[in-house]
């Protein structure tokens, strides 16, 4: 009989915000001691991993969703496979690995930044202020922008991740 070949398929499994790396910690080990005791009616787990871009989530490389529920079952702060179907694991659903490439990878927004946009600024110290950019450093990631509500235009300069694209220069 010839063994058939599967290509390991890639599960979210639902958490807690903000305890992915925690739980996912907790899994990894409980992957790991699984795979030191050599037990052949096993199922094995490829990777886990969690981004920040995907809050609540964990994503788990395995052949069978089964897999993925025996590890996740006695792992506190998790809620389970995410399925299609409440209570069949044969319809928990696969993510491609296309589909997680810009959580993954996610581009720089000095490459998709000119100088005069109108930025809203979404972490530090500057939170939920609105600025328009100066200058950036595609290199660095860096963007230079002055706030537009301050009484005195000061240059501020900030991360590339810290900022999210309202309009565009030639919006206006």
């Amino acid at each position: 009989m010839a063994e058939e070949t599967e290509k390991p398929n890639i599960y979210a499994v639902k958490t807690t915000t903000g305890q992915e790396r925690i739980v996912a910690e907790i899994m990894y080990k409980q992957a790991r001691d699984i795979g030191k005791q050599d037990d052949d009616e096993r199922e094995p787990v490829y990777s886990i991993f969690y981004t920040t871009g995907l809050k609540g989530y964990i994503l788990v490389e395995a052949d069978n969703p089964g897999a993925v529920e025996e590890l996740a079952r006695n792992v506190p702060k998790t809620r389970g496979l995410i399925l299609r179907v409440k209570g069949d694991i044969n319809s928990a659903g696969t993510i491609p690995l296309k589909d997680l490439e810009k959580t993954m990878f996610p581009t720089p927004i000095a490459t998709e930044i000119d100088k005069g946009d109108l930025v809203e600024i979404i972490s530090g110290p500057f939170k939920n202020e609105k600025a328009r950019v100066v200058r950036f450093d595609k290199n660095k990631n860096e963007v230079t922008i002055e706030l537009i509500e301050a009484a005195v235009p000061i240059p501020v300069t900030v991360s590339g991740r810290d900022l999210k694209i309202l309009k565009s220069e030639d919006e206006f």
